[in-house]
């Protein structure tokens, strides 16, 4: 399922969020993605049930007139920042 910052209510700061039928994960590297490129479009997984709750975490990413599944590069300030 693909999830853009929007549909997250527009987010600022990593952690877990209520989101659709359960929670999504969102870490300061994903956070850093959408800081320098709003537009991003994230990939969102079911990594497993939590509480009898979905739980949902974000893959890869692409930008929306991206058409080969090519990832682009890693924003400049997202460098050694923690994955969660």
């Amino acid at each position: 399922m693909d999830v853009s910052r929007t549909d997250c209510g527009g987010i600022t700061g990593a952690g877990e969020y209520r989101f659709r039928d359960g929670h999504l994960i969102v870490t300061l590297y994903q956070i850093a993605i959408w800081a320098e490129r709003p537009q991003a479009i994230f990939t969102a997984v079911t990594s497993r049930f939590h509480n009898s709750m979905k739980l949902y975490v974000l893959a890869s990413w692409r930008l929306p007139d991206t058409a080969s599944a090519d990832q682009p590069p890693a924003p400049a300030n997202a460098e050694g920042m923690s994955l969660h």
